[in-house]
């Protein structure tokens, strides 16, 4: 891990790490992606090593809120990310070290509802009823089975996206609430989403371990694919201020 670097306001302390990651286990072939020739080998024993961010946001007691949480950002470049082995890491030092835990949880998932799921970027409704029977017998062993519905290819107007946004969110605020669509309660409503590119499906009763993924914009990015550090640190700095506006930030 190489030096860190910190930026500081009257709201929070922002520190930001690089951490070099990689695996190695099995040979691979580098090649040249415009000739397509090969360019390198990589052995059983060789490292790919790539740069990731972390930024680790430390909110500031006010005269209002002794602060006794804080946030971690964790950059991810495609499928590659770092963020269940360095929490991993951190857990075991804390615990070992100081005895206390290392707890991760959503920010916040009325904020993630709004930023994240949205009429561009859900692409299908998944709607489970657990059906029992009436009969105590049938559900003593296997239950009775499940009712599974998927509602692809949406369209909304203005209205009914408000709508179905309403019905989220009270689904959401308990894991007993059932999800009424068309006249039917259902136990289980998961939400099919594109974010960044890439498509996750998330359970509206299971968000407390949720990470919540966004995008980075583009102009951020450099000519070999690596971010431009000034800039990503004015992205991330914007990111933090609006999460810190919807958190808890006592325990």
């Amino acid at each position: 891990m190489d030096a860190f670097h910190v930026l500081e306001n009257t709201e929070y302390s922002i520190m930001r790490m690089k951490i070099n990651s990689g695996v190695y286990g099995s040979s691979s072939e580098i090649i040249d992606g415009k000739t397509k020739k090969r360019k390198l080998k990589k052995e059983a024993s060789d490292i790919e090593l790539r740069p990731f961010y972390l930024y680790v946001v430390f909110p500031r007691d006010s005269s209002e809120v002794t602060v006794n949480k804080g946030m971690f950002l964790f950059q991810n470049e495609g499928i590659y990310g770092i963020k269940t082995i360095t929490t991993e890491y951190m857990q075991k030092f804390f615990s070992e070290n100081f005895g206390i835990t290392l707890s991760c949880r959503t920010i916040s998932p009325d904020l993630f509802m709004r930023k994240i799921v949205t009429m561009e970027s859900i692409k299908k409704l998944i709607l489970i009823k657990n059906l029992n029977s009436f009969d105590a017998a049938d559900n003593s062993h296997f239950g009775y089975g499940k009712e599974v519905r998927t509602i692809a290819n949406l369209t909304f107007g203005a209205a009914s996206w408000e709508a179905l946004q309403r019905k989220f969110f009270h689904f959401m605020g308990n894991r007993f609430n059932l999800f009424e669509f068309e006249q039917q309660e259902y136990d289980t409503l998961k939400l099919n989403v594109s974010i960044g590119g890439r498509e996750r499906t998330i359970d509206l009763h299971n968000l407390e371990n949720l990470s919540i993924i966004e995008g980075i914009p583009s102009e951020i990015q450099l000519a070999d694919g690596h971010p431009d550090l000034e800039k990503l640190d004015e992205h991330m700095a914007k990111v933090a201020r609006e999460y810190l506006s919807e958190m808890v930030l006592e325990i």
